[in-house]
């Protein structure tokens, strides 16, 4: 072999080594960079996984902050409610001592007596349901005919029955039927009047509108034609049954 052919081979086995070596140290860096890829990937699925835990203990811990402002708000509410019963207990605890200062004996064992009764119905209601004190309501109003009064008003009507203004108008927001107060009252009205066209014949349709609580005679009109399509002088001369109708559509008249 000459020279020229051990040179070529000496430059070639050198080639192949430093091939070798650049490809040994390459693969040992790629390994380097897949390793610190490796542990980036877990550095940053770990700090996923915590984050992830983070946003969940502050998902509870909102709902937990919601869930106390609600307990709060309905605590708020009733200390609003106790504190509305208790200044109307005061006003008529002082209008029953200026009534005291005029009144006879006879008169003063009576408002005592209706004292008595009024906190006796205060604390019956208190723990009521909705649809416990709306029947309890119902049969007062049929009791007392407190709709009668043509000019009664949320808070007459809640002070006659013992109750908080507040209470008394969130029963009749949230009520299915009446949604407020005014329904409730020219319903009654309305099955009172149909009651005393039937029984009162030689009444005029006058009287009996004002007696049932209406504010007059066009407004008892208006109110039993918008119910039965007809006019109370006919609905008097018929047979149809106010209670059957109302019972077929309760919402027909609120259309």
């Amino acid at each position: 072999m000459t020279g020229t052919n051990l040179l070529i081979a000496a430059v070639i086995i050198v080639s192949v080594i430093a091939f070798i070596i650049t490809m040994l140290v390459m693969n040992a860096s790629a390994k380097k960079i897949i390793s610190t890829n490796t542990k980036l990937v877990e550095n940053q699925n770990t700090l996923l996984e915590q984050n992830k835990m983070q946003g969940t203990e502050l998902e509870r811990r909102m709902n937990e902050l919601e869930e106390q402002s609600t307990i709060l708000e309905e605590q708020k509410n009733e200390l609003e409610e106790q504190k509305e019963m208790i200044e109307s207990l005061q006003r008529q605890q002082e209008e029953l001592a200026e009534q005291l200062k005029h009144s006879t004996l006879d008169e003063v064992m009576l408002l005592r007596e209706q004292t008595r009764q009024h906190r006796e119905q205060i604390e019956l209601t208190a723990d009521m349901s909705d649809e416990e004190l709306m029947e309890w309501i119902e049969q007062k109003m049929d009791e007392t005919r407190l709709f009668t009064d043509s000019n009664l008003t949320m808070k007459s009507m809640a002070k006659a029955l013992g109750l908080t203004q507040k209470r008394l108008g969130g029963l009749f927001k949230n009520h299915p039927k009446y949604h407020h107060l005014g329904d409730f009252l020219n319903e009654k009205r309305f099955l009172y009047a149909c009651r005393l066209l039937r029984e009162e014949p030689q009444w005029t349709i006058e009287a009996v509108g004002t007696e049932a609580g209406f504010g007059g005679r066009r407004t008892f009109q208006t109110e039993v034609k918008r119910r039965l399509g007809i006019t109370p002088l006919q609905y008097r001369q018929s047979q149809t049954s106010p209670i059957a109708h109302l019972q077929r559509g309760r919402g027909d008249g609120n259309n």
